[in-house]
């Protein structure tokens, strides 16, 4: 549907002796919903707004995703809601891909409410019925009359859903309920635990300048995360920063468990290929995958250093 179109706006002109008709009642009403739709999708975006968290789980040979309840907007600025959790069964598709979960706003009329039409034997349903339907697609196709919840990656007839994060509406791009930021917290924690550790050994005598700045900046991030509502932007730059923290902190490190070289060589490209602070969402979002997989090296590394710090 071209938003153009769908947003330009016609009112009723009411006069005496005009004879009304039943589009010129359907084009008031499309009047003020549109003009809401409108200030809906420019004030607030559109997105998740609350709740709809997704989990895709498989009961016996089926797929079901548990949709839990919630609130969005389309693109069109149509809000959609779910009002209590539903468990939908899911279709694998016969075609290898990504797909998306979408929750469409459908309108479909009310059979309960039938009335006769005037000097005839017919009746006609008197109101229109709206409800929420979720439904599969492959991740090409452009649905702006619904509401992205996940992605979902097909593979030999195996679903497993892809945690990336969706587009959310309020304010701002909030990601306090994002899959973004417990990445970030992660990435902070583990850290941390890996200079307490190596602090408490001979390590770092030398780089005492080097681990006070990245400790620092793994500290001052978390504070920086406290605060609900944290936006996406805000949690892409500081995920980049710590990148840049970590890359001359590691690669300062005199050689010591296997683990951390090859950690060096790691961060060294994700921090090479940090995005620049005038790019887009869409490529910040692409190289926070490559900033995601650091946390399991850098898990192997904790427990590691636990393991031997004590006995150094």
């Amino acid at each position: 549907m071209d938003h153009k179109n769908f947003f330009q706006l016609s009112r009723l002109r009411p006069f005496e002796g005009l004879c009304l008709t039943a589009k010129d009642l359907a084009d008031e009403q499309s009047y003020h919903r549109r003009n809401l739709q409108r200030h809906v999708l420019y004030m607030h975006g559109h997105g998740i707004v609350q709740g709809l968290q997704v989990e895709i789980e498989q009961r016996k040979d089926k797929y079901v995703a548990v949709i839990q309840a919630g609130y969005g907007v389309t693109r069109l600025g149509q809000g959609v809601l779910l009002p209590e959790a539903v468990a939908v069964p899911l279709e694998v598709p016969r075609q290898d891909g990504e797909y998306m979960l979408w929750l469409f706003h459908v309108e479909t009329p009310d059979d309960g409410t039938m009335r006769p039409l005037f000097d005839t034997n017919e009746k006609k349903e008197a109101r229109m019925r709206e409800f929420s339907a979720p439904r599969l697609h492959s991740i090409e196709e452009d649905c702006a009359d619904a509401i992205a919840l996940t992605r979902i990656n097909v593979r030999l007839g195996r679903m497993v859903q892809v945690l990336l994060p969706v587009p959310r509406a309020g304010r701002q791009a909030r990601a306090a309920e994002s899959y973004l930021k417990p990445r970030v917290v992660e990435f902070i924690r583990v850290n941390k635990n890996i200079i307490t550790n190596l602090r408490r050994t001979a390590q770092l005598q030398e780089l005492e300048l080097g681990m006070l700045g990245f400790y620092s900046a793994l500290v001052s991030s978390e504070f920086l995360l406290i605060e609900e509502g944290t936006s996406d932007r805000v949690l892409y730059r500081t995920a980049g920063s710590l990148i840049n923290y970590a890359h001359d902190f590691y690669n300062q490190l005199p050689r010591s468990i296997d683990r951390i070289d090859k950690f060096k060589e790691f961060v060294r490209r994700v921090n090479a290929e940090v995005p620049g602070p005038d790019q887009g969402d869409e490529i910040w979002l692409r190289w926070f995958d490559k900033f995601e997989r650091l946390l399991q090296p850098l898990g192997k590394i904790v427990e590691e250093l636990e393991r031997t710090v004590e006995a150094q």
